[in-house]
């Protein structure tokens, strides 16, 4: 049998051992080699996020803040923090020399991305939410911390009262759950806590042991909760993970030495040694992956070797349409995640393996930037060179000869499908248009190709000699007067109307609106003027009525959307100077706008009043 002085000293090893920072300091770890420990902390944190483009950090800190352990973070919140106001400085900076080259004064220089507006917005959040935290923490400690002298004050009672029956001891051991299972309190009060608590636990055993009975009860129950905490210290020999298995022994050690209470001499020395050899298990395992652990960092960086040469590969296939680009840029997000999620590499080998990631992933954006922006040049040819045979279609359509021009048509459409796709966002819209203006051809032909009757032959015949007399006639030079004129004109119009044959109209129209340009009017109603001459030539056709009613409205949803976004936007220049640039730029856009809106309101509005004097005019019919 060992000597009590023996066992005091063995116990008093193992304290130290659950002890970290204490063992540290034992094998002479100094505060410099901490310092380094935390500055290479701080590269591996680096490491996660170097590759993103500045515009991608707001997004990694709202994952960040996401997750459960958000307030353990801080650490890599600020070096985060630190790297992007470093590079958002060099960006202003080059921004600012921009601007001054081009011809700006300093003083009105500006420059508050979105990207950077938000990434403040979370960092305010953060700080907010972290105040909030350790508010909330700090009450609830102070609550902890009360309750933890009610039962001390309890326990105290239990004493005073000098009873030595099993309901006493009953009630102590609940009291002692209590205590433990109640969280942290305030630290400058937790180790006058702690001891206050240990003296009357230590005056209740002095009680208790007075009474066999009892202190053999309790000796049992402490014995059956050791034997626990031994049976988990066994298992741990079979978790993978060393540094979480010396975690989680270090609990173990904590609960032996602060929570239970003594154990029979005759079965103190036996459970104490089985809790030292599974204690000495664990550590021989954590000695073995201190020296396997060059190994496993190689095996990391051949890994991540691999991880970098897929990137190139990818990178070489050079793709060459959206879809391919979409998956490499899908697989290469996957093999970043991968490339970041193994461990720690040789420590000669770190710098080089980061860097050769690093140009790996510069080469792929390279590759993927290239191929859109080439994209959106191809997209722009593509586009002209659409509305150029859009165009081309509408000019056939004006002409007298147009019956001529089938072949060219056909011709037209075959051209289309070689002029390159478009995005969805432009071609629906141009795929219409042009539908539209060849299946107007096409009908007219299948009309005009049919023998005309002598009454179709008339009012052909009658069309060209009301352009032709229109022309030749003394055209009203005052506003009023002319629109008059335009009036009787269209009424006129009407009787001869055929839209099956004939293809004078579009000629009419355009020579009297041509004629506005020779009347004295302000040049802001002009346009007005010129527009009202069309609804007066299309006011008795209903399905050009309806078609012009809602593209009006569709225009004006549009601008108000576009005035949104820019209003909104304002919000970014609220401390800026007035003669900011960009500032200057978005507020000449909404004045721009606004008078679109207006004058397209104004021709919405023009377009119900002739409908509704036509509605009248039949109600009075």
């Amino acid at each position: 049998m060992k000597s009590d002085s023996t066992k005091k000293s063995e116990i008093k090893i193992a304290d130290e051992v659950t002890t970290s920072d204490k063992n540290n300091l034992k094998k002479g770890i100094n505060q410099k080699t901490l310092l380094q420990n935390r500055v290479t902390a701080e590269k591996n944190i680096k490491h996660e996020w170097h590759t993103l483009d500045i515009e991608e950090y707001p997004t990694y800190l709202k994952e960040i803040l996401k997750k459960s352990d958000w307030i353990n973070k801080n650490t890599t919140i600020n070096i985060l923090n630190n790297d992007f106001e470093n590079k958002f400085k060099l960006i202003l900076y080059k921004k600012k020399i921009e601007f001054v080259n081009k011809g700006g004064n300093e003083i009105d220089f500006f420059f508050n991305p979105g990207y950077k507006k938000d990434f403040n917005d979370l960092l305010r959040e953060y700080k907010n939410k972290k105040n909030q935290y350790f508010k909330d923490l700090s009450k609830k400690q102070k609550t902890n911390l009360a309750r933890k002298k009610e039962i001390i004050e309890e326990i105290k009672k239990l004493i005073d009262k000098n009873q030595h029956d099993s309901n006493t001891y009953k009630n102590f051991k609940n009291l002692q759950d209590a205590f433990y299972n109640i969280g942290q309190v305030p630290r400058n009060e937790n180790n006058n806590i702690w001891q206050t608590y240990k003296f009357h636990v230590e005056r209740f055993y002095d009680l208790l042991h007075l009474n066999k009975e009892l202190r053999d009860k309790d000796y049992s129950n402490n014995y059956q909760e050791k034997i626990k905490i031994i049976e988990k210290a066994e298992k741990l020999a079979d978790v993978e993970n060393i540094q979480i298995a010396i975690r989680e022994l270090n609990n173990l050690h904590r609960l032996w030495k602060n929570e239970l209470g003594p154990v029979s001499r005759d079965k103190r020395e036996g459970l104490w040694e089985r809790f030292q050899k599974a204690t000495k298990h664990i550590h021989q395992k954590k000695n073995k992956y201190n020296k396997d652990i060059y190994s496993i960092r190689k095996k990391n960086y051949e890994a991540k070797i691999e991880l970098i040469n897929e990137i190139k590969k990818i990178s070489n296939n050079k793709e060459n349409s959206h879809n391919k680009w979409q998956i490499s840029i899908k697989k290469i997000e996957e093999l970043k995640n991968k490339f970041i999620s193994i461990g720690r590499v040789p420590k000669e080998k770190n710098k080089d393996i980061w860097n050769a990631f690093r140009d790996a992933t510069k080469i792929f954006n390279q590759e993927k930037n290239n191929f859109y922006k080439n994209l959106k040049i191809l997209e722009k040819k593509s586009i002209e060179s659409k509305y150029k045979l859009i165009n081309e279609v509408d000019n056939i359509l004006m002409k007298e000869d147009w019956r001529n021009y089938a072949e060219r048509i056909k011709e037209i459409q075959s051209e289309w499908k070689n002029t390159g796709r478009v995005s969805k966002k432009y071609s629906e819209k141009l795929w219409s248009e042009f539908k539209l203006k060849t299946n107007n051809f096409f009908e007219k032909f299948k009309n005009k190709n049919k023998i005309l009757n002598d009454n179709e032959i008339e009012i052909i015949r009658e069309q060209k000699n009301f352009l032709k007399k229109l022309m030749s006639e003394k055209i009203p030079l005052t506003p009023k007067k002319y629109e008059t004129f335009i009036y009787d004109k269209s009424l006129d119009w009407d009787k001869i109307r055929n839209d099956d044959i004939g293809n004078q109209e579009k000629l009419v129209l355009k020579f009297l609106s041509d004629k506005w340009n020779e009347i004295s009017i302000p040049k802001n109603k002009l346009e007005l003027k010129i527009y009202q001459t069309r609804l007066y030539f299309i006011k008795n056709n209903e399905k050009q009525i309806n078609s012009e009613h809602n593209s009006l409205r569709k225009k004006i949803e549009d601008i108000k959307g576009e005035l949104n976004q820019l209003e909104n936007n304002l919000d970014f220049f609220s401390e800026s100077s007035t003669k900011n640039p960009l500032l200057v730029e978005v507020n000449n856009k909404i004045k721009e706008l606004t008078t679109k809106k207006l004058f397209v309101e104004s021709k919405l509005k023009l377009l119900k009043s002739m409908l509704n004097q036509s509605i009248k005019k039949d109600l009075d019919e």
